[in-house]
């Protein structure tokens, strides 16, 4: 429930309910830490995206 809770804070931290759990600074701290998680996440994926890009272009260009 707290990853849950932490998702949905990521998008809409104003509110102060959510199914009749008060929102407390812990959820609030958890919900950073799924972003930041996430966000390295993305930035790993993207970085071995580009790498891959990189390493097909250099060898086309020995090739040709």
């Amino acid at each position: 429930m707290n990853v849950f809770i932490a998702d949905i804070l990521a998008k809409n931290p104003k509110i102060k309910r959510w199914c009749k759990v008060e929102i407390t600074d812990a959820h609030k701290l958890e919900a950073v830490y799924l972003a930041k998680y996430k966000w390295n996440k993305e930035e790993e994926a993207r970085i071995a995206k580009e790498k891959a890009e990189a390493d097909a272009a250099a060898a086309a260009e020995g090739e040709g």
